[in-house]
């Protein structure tokens, strides 16, 4: 998996500041934005540090040739002791920066070097990419569900039947009552967060309970967010599950849910750098989604 070919759209959720009218969607628009960097930083690190160790050593050891130019600078220097100075300041600047030119691409070729004789950097980045699924997911699940619930905490009136009567998660045991433990995290007073207390009604750890959430909340037709059905979101989820709670080793239950082909159990996921490529980009799509679908619905109230 090499690293260095990930192809992040970061631009396509970053470009969607300007459509975000509701303070409360900027704000998770910014964090959501900020958070996506972080894992772009993450992919990138084997690549920086190698080009920052080239860099160093480039500046420890500058070449015979260089060295042979400064050794007649300093044989014939000029005799103001500050031009002198200012020649040899400038001599290092300039050779540092030819040595430094083409450093990232001198990185990426000893990279490629090190990925194809070594079992072991091999085995380091795919396992940065499997985290970095996991990550992109785990963002996906977090801003997802925090918008679900500002949402409903700044516009109470779209509490409706169809989540009053949602029976709940497995927490609850399907129960549609809200437990008064619950209630007490608030004083009693849920009038300002009844995003969190309903959010507990949804399982906003899989694809289809986040559908159903978003579908009660803003009474959506499927149509509406179909997007929640493609099957790079979906291969997401079920990636990152196996990914977290079976190290990656693939089980009947992701065989029987998975849609890439020539998997077999007990073999461990392996990954190309496109795909996880496609399945992060398709996590920020659904986030971008979301949020100018709830733009375009309270706008609508």
């Amino acid at each position: 998996m090499k690293l260095e070919n990930i192809n992040i759209d970061l631009d396509s959720i970053k470009n969607i500041e300007s459509e975000l009218t509701l303070d409360y969607l900027k704000v998770i628009h910014g964090k959501y934005c900020i958070s996506v960097e972080q894992i772009l930083t993450m992919l990138s690190s084997p690549l920086v540090l190698m080009s920052m160790a080239m860099i160093k050593v480039k500046q420890d050891h500058l070449p015979i040739k260089s060295a042979v130019k400064l050794g007649f600078l300093t044989k014939n220097h000029p005799r103001d002791p500050k031009e002198t100075a200012k020649l040899l300041v400038n001599f290092f600047e300039d050779e540092l920066k030819k040595s430094s030119k083409n450093v990232v691409k001198e990185a990426q070729i000893e990279s490629q070097a090190l990925y194809n004789k070594s079992d072991e950097i091999r085995a380091v980045f795919n396992n940065i990419g499997l985290n970095a699924l996991v990550n992109s997911w785990t963002l996906f699940e977090t801003f997802i569900k925090e918008i679900w619930i500002n949402t409903l905490n700044a516009y109470p009136k779209l509490l409706g039947t169809k989540i009053i009567n949602s029976k709940g998660d497995i927490e609850n045991n399907g129960s549609k009552m809200i437990s008064l433990n619950l209630l007490s995290k608030y004083d009693y007073d849920i009038s300002s967060h009844l995003g969190e207390v309903l959010a507990n009604k949804y399982d906003f750890t899989s694809v289809e309970g986040i559908k159903k959430s978003f579908k009660d909340l803003l009474n959506l037709s499927d149509e509406e967010i179909d997007f929640f059905s493609s099957t790079k979101i979906n291969q997401l989820e079920i990636c990152r599950h196996i990914i977290v709670h079976n190290a990656a080793v693939i089980d009947s239950k992701y065989i029987i849910r998975s849609k890439r082909e020539n998997e077999e159990m007990g073999q461990r996921l392996l990954l190309d750098i496109d795909e996880v490529s496609e399945m992060i980009n398709y996590s920020i799509e659904c986030v971008k989604s979301v949020l100018q679908l709830v733009e375009i619905k309270i706008s609508k109230l």
